[in-house]
């Protein structure tokens, strides 16, 4: 057995290391018995001469792979005992044959390729399939082609029987099937071998059905398989289409021209294609070329002119066989050393002077497909020109017949030649260095032909050259010119230096120490300095002279629209093309007038280029260097700095809430000056840190406060930020109805204040601000003034526009946000005042609030006794139940700010302690505000009045609004805002006066004071506590020396530090109140050192024997060591032992 099933060890027990010396045992037994048997036998046999043989039948012997104890598949053949073949046959139907599935496919198809070829009314269809089977015997496989005729017999690999399954007539059927036996592989006992693929072909033959001028079949290949579809129609030009989802593929091999490819992918299933032929395809088209050409220009000598032109021509219609190539009048083409097979090149003769130099270019083949045509030629007769220049004409290559053609033209000269050109008119000039790396003398580009460029070449050994950027600063008045010269001159080359200023006034000249300069007769003279050691000992042949120039020319006009500049021309061969560079100043503006320049162009990339990098309105010109005169117009246009502001904003309304959330856009555009700053009004009504986010063109930043109440503005720099300047501001602003439940309210904006901009000179222009109400219901604006006006636009439902610069405070109608409670009271602003003495306590509580109630019902606190109602300063009635007081409301103000004022007191005896509980009264069914006086909304101060000798320490749960302040020789805790600065924000006309020497604590929160514990000690415990540990701490110091540890000192520093980190209000105080205790420390150690110097007292000396005296030896050197100390305790000698009387 080559196998075995893993299911075994579920049928029969595992071997283990008993079993299988178990086993062993046995069989040694067995064959100890087999070969005594055997041996008996024989010698039976021997001794018997007759009668009937014995046999003894021995068990058949049964190997199975054992592996790991079990029977399992790839272990190695084992003999196994006492297991007849009839159990084993069981087991391997029972549990080998049954470990796979029954409903295991039979077979799988893998792939199909269908080649149809269309001949005449008919299609053939050769298809190949790809199987695998999984299965033995006759296996039955669907192959389609519905509709077809197969025409010759199946074609199988490897061969093996099948037969054709043809569909019943009369019946509807997928198509046709083969049934193909698979057979059995051999030598195998347990399981097949890995299957193989199978390969079938099948050639059908499949009528076409013609509708019109349309033809299609229709068939069908096996469904749920990749099936690839080549149709090959024998005719150019047909528009294949087809049916279901199919993806087209490209052919792996160009078709024919005179056939019609397409090759499809799908999963399988209905096949259907139609074609049809358009009468335009038909038809002869006109040949569309396409040139992209590389034109290599070089210059050898001074009369000879190489061209090497790379062509690339295509065609975007039809095939093409041939074209005519068009170049120069003087140029000569030069046939190539190898000719081409895939073109060649002839020159035609002239016929006339209307056909010019023209060479035919002839294909080996006709091709639609990009073709390189490479056409060399030279030029050797030059027009002389003047100064002994002469003159070429390079870069034409027209091929006739053909509207795009684009490349570019690069120029390369010898080292012993000087090139220029003029300003061409087609090709545009691009950097000087090349995409392949080469350094060339100029290049340019050009998208039409012809194009052609005149050159002026010279011998450069004894000419100068210079290469000439200029840098125009132009201003009403006069203009001024920043000029660097760089001259390259021959060795040979001794001449002076000469520049014709023509008019401009040279303020400073700079050569680097290589030559002197002078000014006469409008000329600039550079004599040149003898070379120095090293350049004369150079072996180069040119050496380098850099010139810097500044002049200035001041216009002929005072206020000028136009002026005119005649340019300074250096006496050299120009090196390349000058770059102007014109900058205006801010309060002008300039233009480039060609109609009155001479030699200048503008290169628009370049001023495009610079315009972007933010330096608005300077252009770049660029000025031909054959020019002998250059004269430079320009038009001069005042300008004034401008600022258009455009904003938007959106504004969020919620039923139950009195703000709104504002998204405020603004878009700064500005022209010819940019602001170093934005800055924005901020209402008083808004809180500046209820502005949650700002943002400038998307960056968050972080914006600072200026000035106070109604002139507090919001400023955020604008400084290395490229404008337009986008700023998104998203804030709070609270809304003010304008009379109790009128339903009307008042919006506050934040606004761009102008005024700094337009002293600047700089021209604000405010677009209108478009708001956007985001509310479920409808929200009517209602106009300021007569001359303000709000239109609702019709893009969008809830948007108004506003004029740009009076939006600052908008009024709109939303009865929707007004509170359906009419008895709701909301409170504005509360301030409770607690006056306390010894033994007594008076409390003052004031509410700003808005409330359409009739009247109030207001809770005292516990222990309040004669109390005083006052309505708008009127004193009213009230009724009093157990602390519980209800008036009626008499009147309400207009503009819905009414104050209500409680007074009450306490029993004697609640006066000043050290721990207090304070309550402020309650008003029912009162909520907070957020838009009161001062624009304190929904805040409460509690302000304490105690005796002088009595210090407040804390408030729990409220805010201390206190500061250190010097006053008086020392430092004292004062309130932020005083007495008269409360009754102000509380609007109230009755007035408190307390004695100076009271303490005023000041605290605040939100919401009414509830449950506040005040703590509170006298001044003279604190100065008691706080400077009897100070004394104690510094004469521990001084009269312990080992407490004068610098650990002590470290960890002393290190507790001072943090407290006055964390508390740095309770660090001053206990600074101050230890103030005496240092001061009597102090005292007490100068005293101590004053009476530490006095005269020794006389002590007697007793007399010692000499074992005392040695005794005393180390006594007398700790004495010393103690003496010399840092602060030593007592004033007598070291040897010398004190009587023991005091001093």
């Amino acid at each position: 057995m080559n196998t075995a099933c893993r299911e075994l060890g579920s049928a029969l027990p595992g071997l283990s290391f008993c079993c299988w010396s178990r086993g062993i045992g046995l069989a040694l037994f067995a064959c100890l018995l087999a070969t005594s048997s055997g041996f008996g036998s024989l010698l039976y046999a021997q001794a018997g001469s007759s009668g009937t043989k014995i046999e003894e039948r021995e068990p058949e012997n049964i190997y199975l792979p054992i592996k790991d104890g079990a029977i399992a598949e790839g272990g190695p053949l084992e003999l196994v005992l006492d297991f007849p073949a009839e159990s084993f046959r069981a087991w391997y139907k029972d549990v080998y044959l049954n470990r796979n599935p029954k409903d295991l496919p039979k077979y799988s198809l893998e792939g199909v390729v269908a080649d149809i070829h269309i001949q005449g009314p008919n299609a053939v269809i050769d298809v190949t399939y790809e199987v695998i089977p999984y299965a033995t015997g006759w296996i039955r496989i669907p192959i389609g082609l519905q509709n077809a005729i197969i025409r010759s017999s199946v074609e199988v690999s490897p061969e093996m029987p099948v037969r054709p399954d043809r569909p019943k007539s009369g019946t509807s059927s997928d198509g046709y099937a083969l049934w193909c036996e698979v057979p059995e592989s051999e030598n195998i006992l347990l399981s097949p071998k890995l299957s193989e693929p199978i390969t079938f072909r099948v050639t059908a033959l499949l009528a076409l059905s013609t509708r019109g001028d349309e033809t299609s079949l229709e068939t069908n290949l096996p469904v749920d398989t990749k099936c690839l579809v080549k149709l090959n129609v024998p005719k150019p030009g047909a528009n294949i289409s087809h049916k279901g989802s199919m993806v087209e593929k490209e052919p792996a091999d160009l078709p024919s021209s005179n056939h019609s490819v397409q090759h499809l992918e799908y999963a399988g299933g209905s096949l259907g294609l139609s074609w049809r032929f358009d009468d335009q395809t038909m038809e002869e088209q006109p040949v569309n070329l396409k040139v992209k050409g590389e034109l290599a220009v070089s210059v050898d000598l001074d009369d000879t002119v190489m061209t090497m032109a790379k062509l690339q021509v295509e065609s975007t219609t039809i095939a093409f066989d041939s074209f005519i190539v068009e170049i120069d009048d003087d140029a000569e083409f030069i046939p190539p050393a190898t000719p081409s097979a895939l073109y060649e090149i002839l020159p035609l003769e002239r016929q006339g002077q209307a056909f010019g130099n023209r060479l035919l270019v002839e294909l080996s083949e006709a091709t639609k497909d990009p073709i390189s045509v490479v056409i060399n030629t030279k030029q050797t007769d030059p027009v002389p020109g003047e100064r002994g220049k002469r003159r070429f004409t390079v870069g034409q290559f027209n091929v006739l017949g053909c509207d795009i053609q684009d490349g570019r033209l690069s120029l390369t000269a010898a080292g012993n030649v000087h090139v220029t050109w003029d300003t061409p008119r087609v090709l545009r000039e691009q950097s000087s260095r090349g995409s392949d790396g080469m350094n060339y003398r100029a290049t340019f580009s050009y998208d039409q032909q012809p194009a052609a460029l005149v050159l002026h070449t010279l011998p450069i050994q004894s000419t100068a050259r210079v290469k000439t950027d200029y840098e125009l600063h132009v201003g009403k008045l006069n203009s001024q010119l920043v000029g660097k010269l760089s001259y390259r001159l021959p060795r040979t080359y001794n001449d002076d230096l000469i520049i014709d200023l023509n008019g401009w006034n040279i303020d400073s000249v700079n050569t680097y120490g290589a030559a002197q300069w002078q000014v006469d007769a409008d000329q600039l003279i550079i004599p040149l300095a003898d070379e120095t050691g090293g350049e004369a000992m150079t072996v180069a042949p040119y050496r380098t002279i850099k010139v810097d120039i500044k002049a200035q020319r001041d216009h002929q006009d005072e206020d000028p629209t136009e002026v005119s500049l005649p340019w300074p021309i250096p006496r050299a061969e120009p090196l390349g093309t000058a770059t102007v560079t014109a900058i205006p100043d801010n309060d002008i503006e300039i233009r480039f007038q060609s109609e009155k320049s001479e030699g200048f162009q503008l290169d628009r990339s370049r001023s495009q280029e610079v315009e972007l990098s933010g330096e608005r309105g300077t252009i770049v010109l660029r000025a031909a260097p054959s020019q002998d005169s250059l004269l430079l117009g320009l038009r001069l246009t005042p300008v004034v700095p401008r600022l258009i502001v455009g904003s938007n904003a959106t504004a969020q309304l919620s039923e139950g809430k009195d703000h709104a959330t504002i998204t405020h856009e603004f878009t700064l555009e500005p022209f010819h000056s940019s602001p170093e700053q934005a800055v924005f009004k901020l209402p008083e009504s808004i809180y500046f840190f209820e502005v949650t986010t700002a943002e400038i063109n998307t960056e968050d930043v972080a914006g600072q406060r200026v000035g106070l109440g109604e002139n507090q503005t919001m400023v955020y720099s604008l400084s290395n930020i490229a404008p337009p300047y986008r700023i998104k501001l998203k804030y709070n602003s609270p809304l003010e109805e304008s009379s109790p439940g009128s339903g009307n309210y008042l919006l506050h904006l934040m606004t761009l204040e102008s005024g700094g901009l337009t002293e600047q000179g700089i021209d604000v222009d405010f677009k209108p601000l478009e708001l956007t109400f985001d509310s479920t219901q409808e929200v009517e604006v209602l106009s300021q003034t007569e001359d303000w006006r709000s239109f609702t636009m019709s893009q969008q439902e809830q948007t108004v526009q506003l004029p740009g610069d009076q939006y600052a405070q908008v009024q709109f109608s939303a009865p929707f946000l007004a509170p359906n409670i009419d008895d709701r009271v909301v409170v504005d602003f509360h301030w409770l005042q607690v006056a306390l003495t010894s033994d007594e306590r008076r409390d003052r509580s004031v509410f700003t609030l808005r409330t359409m109630a009739p009247q109030l019902t207001i809770q005292l606190p516990e222990g309040a006794r004669e109390t005083e109602v006052y309505w708008n300063g009127v004193e009213q009635p009230f009724s009093l139940d157990e602390d519980q007081i209800q008036m009626d409301i008499p009147e309400h103000r207009k503009t819905g700010r009414d104050r209500l004022e409680i007074w009450y007191k306490f029993p004697t005896g609640d006066g000043m302690k050290s721990a207090l509980t304070i309550n402020s009264p309650t008003i029912k069914n009162s909520v907070l505000g957020t838009s009161q006086p001062g624009r304190e909304g929904g805040y409460t101060y509690l302000q304490i009045v105690s005796p002088g000798n009595w210090l407040v320490l804390s408030a729990s749960g409220m805010s201390d609004e206190m500061d250190w302040s010097w006053s008086d020789g020392r430092n004292r805790r004062t309130a932020r805002l005083t007495q008269k600065q409360l009754e102000t924000l509380a609007k109230t006309n009755i007035s408190t006066v307390y004695p100076e020497g009271m303490h005023r604590s000041l605290y605040s929160t939100i919401g009414p004071v509830e449950n506040v514990r005040v703590s509170a000690a006298k001044t003279s415990s604190l100065m008691l506590l706080f400077s009897g540990v100070a004394l104690a701490a510094l004469l521990t110091l001084f009269y312990l020396p080992q407490s004068r540890h610098v650990l002590v000192f470290g960890v002393a520093a290190i507790l001072a530090v943090g407290v006055a980190v964390t508390y740095p209000d309770f660090a001053v105080l206990v600074g101050e109140m230890s103030t005496l205790g240092i001061m009597l420390g102090i005292f007490g150690i100068v005293l101590y050192r004053l009476a530490s110097y006095r005269a020794p007292v006389k002590s007697a000396v007793r007399a010692r024997s000499s074992s005392d005296s040695q005794a005393s030896v180390p006594a007398a050197s700790q004495s010393a060591a103690v003496g010399n100390s840092g602060i030593s305790t007592t004033s007598m000698p070291a040897a010398v032992q004190s009587s023991g009387q005091p001093r």
